[in-house]
C-alpha cells in the first residue's frame, strides 16, 4: 500500500494531482487544512508493497475493510469531492474504531454522527424561516408545513415576504384560506418582528416566507443576515434535490454562512441522483430531518432520518 499526502490552494486541483499520480484507484483517506488555509489531502492506493511517501503519517485505516461499494454509490450520486473525501474518510474510520463491515451500517452511523436532525414542527422553535434560491420550492414546502401542522392539531400563521415574486401573495393566501390558519402579507422588512410577536401570541407556529435570494449576490447575502437576525426564528434552506452537487454545496455553505441551520431537499421524488443534498448538507453543517417527496400539500413531506437517507444512496 502506498499512502501520500497533497497540499495545494485549491481543492479540485488536488483531486486531479491524486489521481495523476496515484491513479483511478487512489482512495481519499483524509482532508483537513493547514495552518496557512491551505488543503491537505491523504490518499492511498493499494500496491504489492507497503509504502509511505512520509515517515510521519500513520496509517489510519484497516486494508480489511473496502470502501468500494460506497464510493461507487457516492459517485453515481454525483456527490461533490469535498463532500465525498469527507464521507469516505468517516467511513473508513467508522469501520475500524466500530469493528464495522456492512457498508449500510457504517454509512447509517456516519451519516448519524454527521448530521443532527430538526423537527419542523418543534414547537420550542416556533418561529421558522423559510429561504431558498428562486423556485426551490420555498413556498410549497411552508404550505406544506402548514398543512401538517394542522392535521397534527397545531395553530399556524403565514408570514408572507415575497414581494418579488408575481402572485406569490395571491398564491398563500388561497392556501392560508383553505387550511384556516392566518396569514400576513408584508411590504417591508422592518414589519417583520412586530407581526412575528403578534401572530406567536395566539399560534403553535409561525412560518416566514421569503424572496427567492441568489446566495452569490452580495447584497441578496446582507438583505439574507438581515432577515435572519431580525426574526430570530429557525431558518430552513429548501433546496432542489437535484440540483448540480458543486453549484449545491456552495449554495449551502453560503446559506449557512448567513444563517440558515436546516436543509429540506425538495422535489426528492423527481430526482435519481442525491449528490447535490449531500454536498449542501456536508458543506453547510446543516441539520436534516425533512424532504418534500411529493406535489401533493397534504402529504408532501416525509421525515427524513438516517437509515432511510443511507439505504436511498445505496440502493
Amino acid at each position: 500500500m502506498r499512502i501520500k499526502k497533497f497540499v495545494d490552494n485549491d481543492m479540485i486541483r488536488l483531486m486531479h494531482r491524486v489521481k495523476e499520480e496515484l491513479g483511478d484507484e487512489a482512495v481519499i483517506v483524509s482532508t483537513s487544512q493547514t495552518a496557512d488555509g491551505r488543503s491537505e489531502l491523504v490518499a492511498a492506493v493499494e500496491t504489492d508493497d507497503v509504502e509511505f511517501s512520509d515517515k510521519d503519517e500513520p496509517q489510519i485505516y484497516a486494508a480489511s475493510y473496502s470502501d468500494a461499494v460506497i464510493r461507487e454509490r457516492l459517485d453515481f450520486h454525483e456527490t461533490g469531492a469535498l463532500a465525498q473525501a469527507k464521507l469516505l474518510s468517516l467511513c473508513r474510520r467508522k469501520a475500524i474504531e466500530a469493528n464495522l463491515k456492512d457498508d449500510a451500517e457504517i454509512l447509517t452511523s456516519v451519516l448519524s454522527d454527521l448530521f443532527t436532525t430538526y423537527d419542523i414542527l418543534d414547537k420550542i422553535h416556533p418561529i421558522k424561516v423559510f429561504v431558498g434560491l428562486q423556485g426551490s420550492g420555498k413556498t410549497t414546502a411552508l404550505v406544506k408545513t402548514a398543512a401538517l401542522a394542522h392535521f397534527k392539531g397545531l395553530s399556524a400563521a403565514i408570514v408572507s415576504m415575497d414581494t418579488v415574486r408575481a402572485g406569490a401573495n395571491a398564491q398563500l393566501r388561497a392556501f392560508a384560506g383553505i387550511l384556516g390558519v392566518e396569514f400576513n402579507p408584508l411590504t417591508h422588512a422592518k414589519e417583520l418582528l412586530q407581526t412575528i410577536r403578534q401572530a406567536s401570541a395566539t399560534n403553535d407556529l409561525v412560518l416566514v416566507d421569503t424572496p427567492g435570494l441568489n446566495p452569490f449576490s452580495a447584497d441578496d447575502n446582507e438583505r439574507l443576515k438581515e432577515l435572519v437576525a431580525e426574526s430570530g426564528g429557525e431558518t430552513i434552506l429548501t433546496l432542489d434535490a437535484g440540483y448540480n452537487a458543486y453549484d449545491a454545496g456552495e449554495t449551502g455553505f453560503l446559506f449557512a454562512q448567513a444563517g440558515a441551520t436546516c436543509l429540506l431537499p425538495t422535489k426528492l421524488d423527481l430526482c435519481r441522483r442525491m449528490g447535490g443534498l449531500l454536498s449542501a448538507a456536508v458543506e453547510g453543517g446543516f441539520r436534516l430531518g425533512w424532504a418534500s417527496v411529493s406535489s401533493n400539500i397534504t402529504n408532501g413531506l416525509t421525515s427524513l432520518d438516517m437509515p432511510s437517507l443511507a439505504r436511498a444512496l445505496l440502493a
